[in-house]
């Protein structure tokens, strides 16, 4: 019986995907507590300041159908949202199961805008974000349980801007999703998304199956 049980928790996994100038290592504590609750954890690393959206959104469904189970939810921070909103609006892999966007621009950002008016800005944040939050932001996933986790921390470069509270100091609350989505805030800025305890937690438990 303990056997069978721990066979039909191989069947769940998830892959994590980083944002803007990020890299996995950032994903790393929420990975640790995504495998303690059951989920076989793995993580796409890809050149967010340097490449293409679409490739990059390919290289992502290539792992997803590498990885092994029966279905295989994913976790996006801010750009990696949208790079998996990309893969899912081209070619799902069949096995996807639940998505969670982490304070992902979904409908896209404000400040972002603001910093690509000039050429500078615009070198700053690189062809992906460009791509995917400014000027062919892939729509938002329609068809799956999707859990949208937003920041109310105003910590960030968003202060320069006056961008309209509440935000996590990138991101506003009303970017992250449309008005058919729960959003579930959390007292964190835009990085501290990744240490919450409390987001980990309802990560975790969505993935489970057991939010609200």
């Amino acid at each position: 019986m303990e056997r069978a049980r721990e066979d039909t928790e191989r069947r769940e996994a998830v892959v994590l995907v980083h944002g803007l100038w990020g890299t996995d290592l950032g994903l790393r504590g929420l990975g640790r507590r995504l495998q303690r609750a059951g989920l076989e954890v793995r993580y796409y690393r890809y050149p967010s300041w340097r490449g293409r959206l679409g490739d990059i959104a390919h290289g992502l469904r290539e792992l997803v159908e590498r990885t092994e189970g029966d279905r295989v939810h994913l976790v996006g921070h801010s750009l990696g949202g949208i790079v998996i909103a990309k893969m899912l609006a081209s070619a799902p892999p069949p096995r996807v199961g639940r998505v969670a966007f982490l304070g992902s621009p979904l409908r896209g950002s404000a400040a972002v805008r603001a910093i690509s008016r000039n050429r500078l800005g615009r070198w700053i944040l690189g062809p992906v974000a460009l791509e995917g939050i400014v000027e062919r932001r892939p729509p938002e996933p329609s068809d799956r349980e999707v859990l949208v986790v937003a920041g109310t921390l105003p910590l960030g470069i968003g202060l320069l801007f006056g961008i309209p509270r509440p935000h996590d100091g990138w991101i506003q609350v009303s970017e992250t999703g449309n008005e058919g989505v729960r959003v579930f805030r959390s007292r964190a800025w835009h990085f501290g998304l990744l240490l919450s305890r409390r987001v980990a937690g309802e990560v975790c438990a969505f993935f489970r199956g057991e939010s609200e």
